[in-house]
């Protein structure tokens, strides 16, 4: 059973000296010494505890990074930073943890509130040479970083000194999506996150979740202010926003991934004739999620269908169904009649349907895909 009291954690407690991983609360941007016995970490978590109220003042104060901090630390968390850093505090930091492979960024405004704090949040990466995994989970970023930011997440050759690198193998950008917030999406850079792919890539995921269920607080100030309002499901950018996405996964981007094995797609919408230029040029992909325009009929299974033919390899597959807006009008006037026996056959049906057409002709060429 989970426990959060120490005296019941499993197992003997760790030795300092042993220990991987250490957890440090910030109240201010001062990181305390490292002692002696905690040169041997190799995962480092920041995490702000900084007042609401204070963290104005604290990004106008001195920060300190000290350097006992352990160089050999390979991945880095930063959870909360909710207004971003003090200018300077992130290439310090990336000087002094020169070994990173992995970074995750939790729910913050990563590259800050002024220019000044954006363009080191760039340095940050310019400094890491060896990251390989990018995890970016709930960050938000003023116009232009992400853009800026990917110069030094990709593959590069560049022979000035600290340019070169091999780029990121894992990249992950999540968003939790917020029913209480109206401009939620349009807080997302939406047309610059395509920017952060490169060649070297084996898993790229820009994805949209759901709040995870929590009890409901009635003091909540937008539980009261939404109340009666369904929170319920999510939304993905049109797919008027995807063209980037789509050009950065095919040969029309000279640095399109070589060797991508899983991707997410989820938080930007495909038509079936974009998802087939994807799955085109990535045919080697074994995981995928989709978000997909869906028409009523049988076009839009037929483009899905056809799309998937191509990926041998194939072992899991999830696709989101985005109604277009004429089908979404059909499905409001014949309510569930046309949803469940016009546009998405029972299972009983699929073999009229779906399986006399492509599925055998799918299920043998990706053999390793579970049908359920």
């Amino acid at each position: 059973m989970a426990t959060t009291n120490p005296s019941n954690l499993p197992g003997p407690p760790v030795e300092p000296s042993q220990a991987q991983g250490a957890q440090i609360p910030l109240h201010s941007f001062t990181i305390p010494d490292f002692p002696p016995a905690a040169r041997a970490l190799k995962a480092l978590t920041l995490t702000s505890d900084i007042k609401v109220d204070e963290y104005q003042d604290q990004l106008s104060k001195a920060f300190k990074i000290p350097d006992s901090i352990p160089t050999g630390i390979e991945s880095l968390t930063l959870e909360l930073f909710s207004l971003g850093y003090p200018p300077g505090f992130l290439s310090k930091l990336a000087e002094r943890l020169p070994n990173l492979k992995s970074v995750v960024i939790y729910s913050q405004l990563f590259g800050g509130i002024s220019k000044e704090s954006q363009a080191d949040a760039v340095e940050f990466f310019q400094l890491l040479p060896g990251l390989r995994a990018l995890h970016l989970l709930d960050v938000f970023a003023r116009p232009g970083f992400f853009t800026e930011a990917a110069r030094w997440l990709k593959y590069n050759t560049d022979d000035a000194p600290g340019h070169a690198r091999r780029g990121l193998m894992f990249l992950e950008v999540n968003y939790t999506f917020r029913h209480e917030d109206e401009d939620f999406m349009s807080q997302i850079q939406a047309s610059e996150l395509p920017a952060l792919i490169g060649p070297g890539l084996i898993s790229c995921s820009f994805n949209v979740a759901a709040p995870e269920d929590a009890s409901e607080d009635e003091q909540d100030p937008s539980m009261v202010q939404n109340q009666g309002k369904s929170k319920e499901g999510v939304m993905a950018f049109n797919k008027t926003l995807s063209s980037g996405l789509v050009k950065a996964l095919t040969e029309e981007n000279e640095e399109h991934p070589r060797g991508l094995r899983a991707l997410n797609s989820t938080l930007f919408t495909f038509t079936g004739e974009q998802l087939g230029r994807v799955l085109k040029t990535q045919k080697n992909v074994m995981v995928l999620n989709v978000t997909m325009e869906v028409e009523s009929g049988e076009k839009s299974k037929k483009e899905l269908l056809s799309a998937l033919e191509g990926c041998a390899s194939l072992e899991q597959v999830e696709v989101v169904a985005h109604p277009s807006l004429q089908f979404f009008m059909e499905v409001c006037l014949v309510k569930r009649y046309c949803l469940d026996t016009c546009a998405f056959p029972r299972r009983q049906q699929l073999p009229v349907v779906i399986i006399g057409q492509h599925l055998a002709d799918i299920t043998r060429r990706c053999r390793t895909l579970a049908l359920v």
